[in-house]
């Protein structure tokens, strides 16, 4: 029965998720600079995760690199889209893909987290610029990695239903949170849990369960998402960014992606998890340096 699980869920899943792909969602699901410069001949390309905000990459707005548009893809049912459509990996990655094309900017940067790695690496395959770089951060793997993901997932939450001692679903998800930002070890380092529980307050108040339609709308494409065995990357450069600790996709899997993707190397921070956007003060400034801008 254990190993009917994953096909049980999957099944599951394709079932649920019956929302029309993001070609036709009610609002177009890319937002760019709100200046964009009168030449441009580069974008940097912005794709979050499910459930996380294109706020995010806040710091890599931040750059104001010259002549360069930002690109951020938006998941529905965040950053006031409507939840009128779902995530497809492939279908998404087209959208920005014909999207950067029009632009016909010479450099193009990526920067994709989680569910957004797939996607980067799928919108690689459909670009004609001549220069692309795309830094992976915590990103999902191929089949069956996401879907491995999912049970390791359950039973983190219902590992943090005991450790709040069933207090309720805030307390849940807030000490889930916990294990997001360090990985299931870091609770027998003193110094390195109170750090956890301080970050995790942080974001009690806001920390809201997502709907199931949510979750398919986000999720169902990527459990179903399989790399290529010899995709066209174009000769863009990649690296990877990730955390030894990561619960969602744990180092190992990480590497092997990387491997497949012929990626020039990955940059792991030591003792942190999925959320390396919080734990990390130097990510942003390691993937522009990838990216030598």
């Amino acid at each position: 029965m254990p190993r009917l699980l994953p096909l049980l869920l999957l099944v599951l899943l394709q079932a649920c998720s019956s929302l029309p792909g993001p070609d036709q969602a009610g609002q177009f699901p890319i937002a760019r600079s709100r200046e964009v410069p009168d030449k441009v001949d580069r974008a940097l390309v912005l794709i979050p995760g499910a459930f996380a905000s294109v706020d995010i990459f806040r710091p890599a707005v931040e750059w104001h690199l010259p002549r360069t548009e930002v690109v951020a893809y938006r998941f529905p049912g965040m950053d006031q889209l409507p939840l009128d459509h779902q995530v497809e990996i492939r279908g998404s990655a087209r959208l920005i893909a014909d999207y950067v094309n029009a632009l016909n900017v010479q450099h193009v940067d990526i920067i994709g987290y989680s569910t957004g790695g797939p996607i980067a690496i799928e919108t690689v395959e459909r670009l004609n610029a001549p220069d692309i770089r795309v830094a992976l951060v915590s990103s999902a793997t191929s089949f069956p990695g996401p879907l491995l993901s999912t049970l390791r997932g359950t039973l983190d939450f219902w590992r943090a239903s005991l450790r709040s001692h069933f207090a309720g679903q805030n307390a849940t998800l807030t000490e889930n949170y916990r294990t997001l930002l360090y990985g299931e070890d870091h609770y027998s380092d003193p110094t390195r849990a109170e750090e956890s529980e301080a970050l995790a307050d942080k974001q009690r108040a806001t920390m809201i369960r997502p709907s199931l339609k949510e979750t398919m709308a986000q999720t169902a494409s990527l459990l179903r998402w399989r790399l290529e065995p010899d995709p066209d990357l174009h000769g863009a450069r990649i690296r990877l960014f990730h955390g030894s600790d990561d619960p969602v996709f744990p180092l190992p899997e990480a590497r092997k992606f990387a491997s497949r993707l012929h990626a020039d190397g990955i940059r792991v921070y030591e003792g942190q998890g999925h959320l390396l956007y919080v734990t990390s003060g130097s990510l942003f400034d390691d993937i522009r340096d990838f990216f030598g801008r």
